[in-house]
């Protein structure tokens, strides 16, 4: 009774530990089914290499008598060394028994855990919690589990003095403030015998427990973390950013996916998972349907295999945000034509997989931010991810810009093969490619062609000559708008009793564009600039004319992009056509094996495209009027209409381009840009495209004229220009003929 009494209670980590070591075991299988759920053969390999080293390991231990008297019998310096080995004789400990099990057998879970994260990077917030479930029960578990609190504690506390110490002497250029900077480094490793002394003699002696206090394996893992937490604090400014903003991939290797996050948070890019991390964005921007198709696109990527082709995808899919709302871009964008474009890899993507066995389209996705700002640093990316991207091509570009043509020349340097949808621009050099190198293929026509078109057709509205107003907000930087201005005073130079003006403001506008009589020549309004600021033009327009309808506006192939966007056409309130380049081929112009290609893969994703059952384009039908979209709505507009949906009719401008520009990708052969060979393919709208010597001989998006009448209504479109520009050009011979200018659509399929 008396020695019963007499018996210490047992404290409460001691009654606790069974149902621990029943928790840490769950938790084991958990983290192991974690790892393989991310990747069933990289799981593998890992739980089974970090299995081998731990076995190896405890036999090694096991075996350690025997293998100390066969080393103890060779040289003296051996056997110095081996009595010192003694001081791991701890393993021992945790291995003796079930109790002891369960703390070594989480740690390795842990490590298997981290080095899975490691190699596929894949961090997400399942594993970070399954990670620091192990690391916690590892800990209590274990049998000297204050000790292990205590060295956690005392390493978060000298990486902060560390990265403090780093801070005040960051940037000096004497031997001092190095030197003083890795006295900071070395502190742990000096400190921690005589504090790990002093904490044994006031602390765990009075426990009564000599198993629990600090000893050498502890002051290891003291100086490990505090190296480990040390480095990560002084190099903060590499991975902090990314990780507030839900911008951050672990590095690893063969991995494609890198980010970086700007002055003002914004994140940039490339993508080639969706869901890699709980800091890594599973897509990039803010708009939901641009989302959803990257990550349609993402989850289709499957492993590289012989064969496949990669096409990184450049342009711009965020932007600049309104402080009050995070969700809506400040100047009112929405990217209707990236979309279209996404659509067009998805459609190709997805054809591929379809038709040819063991051949499959890879697609990553590069996002440079608003106005491509930062499109030299993604191709820098994608440059150094080169050795991963297998056969790769690079699409899209987004603007003409300065920073986009050294974007681009900086691939072809690396020997990546670019195609331009979209870019048109001729700076320098009229009628020339905006990139003038082996390599680079520009699908569309550039800015001197239809700078030429545009004077032949205002020729044959006014005979006798007129006068053109050119709208273009100044930016020495914007090739395209520079380049189109310059063009058109060029074009008009050669034109009997024609004139132009530039208009850089819109303060410079006048009431001479109006419909009214007036004395001199008809001015004709032509806007040459972004369709950024084509809102803003339009209300100038109205608020000079008033009552009456401008004359005449033709508008630039920029201006495709305001017209696809319902919403932006019907806040407009404009009761007046627009004459604007097409970027891309109407559904009417699409072969018939073409357009049969593209509807069944529209159908294919028709849940994600919200698509019909029985989609087909309107401009295809029997009842369609001779060029006129009544009742318009695009792929896109049937996406993004909530307030008052409509049933989509039209695959949308942009979409062909991108599609036949994967083609054009599939079909190039490898080696050297300036020995790039295809001897002809058959593209959507019919168009032979072919490439001799790297370079594209000729354009294969047409220069294609359309209107609209009125402009605030999104639903009416017609494929062709109005009356007034109808004339014969040279895309248009009288009598009849057939053009043969490298630039004009070829006739449409019956």
């Amino acid at each position: 009774m008396t020695e019963g009494k007499d018996q210490p209670k047992p404290r409460l980590g001691e009654r606790l530990r069974p149902a621990f070591n029943v928790i840490a075991f769950v938790l084991v299988a958990a983290g192991l089914l974690t790892v393989l759920l991310g990747g069933l053969v990289a799981g593998a390999v890992t739980i089974g290499g970090v299995a081998a080293v731990a076995a190896v390991t405890w036999g090694i231990h096991r075996r350690r008598d025997s293998l100390k008297a066969r080393l103890t019998r060779g040289r003296a310096w051996t056997r110095d060394r081996v009595d010192r080995s003694a001081r791991i004789g701890w393993v021992a400990r945790w291995a003796s028994s079930l109790a002891k099990h369960a703390a070594l057998t989480t740690l390795l879970a842990l490590l298997v855990v981290v080095i899975h994260i490691a190699v596929t990077g894949r961090f997400t917030l399942g594993v970070a919690a399954v990670a620091a479930l192990l690391g916690l029960f590892g800990a209590l578990t274990s049998k000297d589990s204050v000790a292990w609190l205590i060295v956690c504690g005392l390493a978060v506390v000298l990486a902060v003095v560390t990265v403090f110490a780093a801070d005040m002497f960051r940037g000096g250029s004497d031997a001092r403030s190095l030197a003083i900077s890795a006295a900071a480094v070395v502190l742990p490793v000096v400190i921690s015998n005589p504090l790990f002394k002093q904490l044994n003699e006031r602390v765990f002696t009075k426990k009564d427990d000599r198993g629990a206090e600090l000893t050498l394996r502890h002051q290891a893992v003291l100086v490990v973390l505090t190296l480990l937490l040390g480095t990560l604090g002084v190099a903060r400014a590499t991975w902090l950013p990314g990780v507030v903003h839900g911008c951050y991939t672990l590095p690893r290797a063969g991995g494609i996916t890198m980010l970086r996050t700007d002055a003002q948070g914004r994140c940039y890019g490339l993508l080639d998972d969706s869901g890699t991390g709980v800091f890594t964005p599973d897509a990039f921007g803010i708009d939901p349907v641009t989302r959803g198709l990257q990550q349609r696109l993402l989850r289709n990527n499957r492993p590289f295999r012989d064969g496949d082709l990669t096409v990184v995808w450049l342009g711009s899919l965020s932007c600049d945000t309104v402080p009050a709302d995070p969700n809506r871009c400040a100047d009112g964008r929405d990217y209707p034509a990236e979309r279209d474009q996404l659509r067009g890899l998805l459609f190709a993507q997805t054809q591929l997989a379809a038709v040819r066995s063991g051949h499959r389209l890879h697609v990553v996705i590069g996002d440079a931010a608003q106005d491509v700002r930062h499109i030299e640093d993604v191709a820098r990316m994608i440059i150094a991810r080169r050795g991963s991207l297998h056969r790769v091509v690079v699409i899209g570009g987004g603007d003409s810009r300065d920073s986009t043509q050294r974007a681009i020349n900086k691939l072809l340097d690396a020997g990546l093969p670019f195609i331009a949808p979209n870019l048109l621009a001729d700076l320098g050099a009229a009628g020339r490619p905006f990139v003038d190198r082996p390599g680079y293929l520009q699908l569309g026509a550039p800015n001197m062609d239809f700078a030429t078109d545009a004077a032949a057709r205002l020729t044959g509205r006014f005979p006798k000559g007129f006068r053109l107003d050119i709208y273009q907000h100044p930016d020495p930087t914007d090739q395209y708008t520079t380049s189109l201005v310059n063009d058109l005073l060029t074009a008009l130079r050669s034109t009997p009793g024609a004139s132009g003006r530039r208009v850089p403001d819109l303060a410079g506008l006048d009431d001479s564009i109006c419909a009214a009589p007036t004395a001199g020549p008809p001015t004709v309004l032509f806007f040459a600039d972004r369709w950024t600021r084509f809102g803003e033009f339009v209300q100038r327009v109205d608020d000079l004319c008033g009552h009456r309808r401008p004359g005449l506006v033709v508008a630039d192939s920029s201006v495709s992009r305001f017209m696809a966007d319902y919403q932006l056409r019907a806040v407009t309130n404009a009761n007046w056509p627009v004459d604007y380049y097409a970027s891309g081929p109407a559904c009417a112009d699409l072969t018939p094996g073409a357009y049969g290609v593209l509807t069944a893969q529209a159908r294919e994703s028709a849940g994600l495209l919200r698509l019909p059952a029985d989609f087909a384009c309107a401009d295809r039908a029997e009842s369609a009027s001779a060029g006129e979209l009544l009742r318009a709505c695009t792929l896109d507009a049937a996406a993004k209409q909530t307030s008052r949906p409509c049933a989509a009719n039209d695959l949308g401008s942009f979409l062909v381009p991108a599609y036949d520009a994967v083609m054009i990708a599939d079909a190039l052969p490898g080696g050297p840009l300036a020995d790039l060979d295809i001897p002809s393919i058959t593209l959507a709208a019919g168009k032979v495209a072919a490439v001799h010597g790297g370079r594209l001989l000729t354009p294969t998006i047409a220069v294609r004229m359309w209107h609209v009448d009125p402009l605030y209504d999104p639903t009416r479109i017609w494929e062709q220009p109005s009356a007034d520009l109808a004339r014969a050009t040279a895309c248009d011979p009288p009598n009849g003929g057939t053009s043969s200018a490298p630039s004009c659509p070829p006739a449409r399929p019956r």
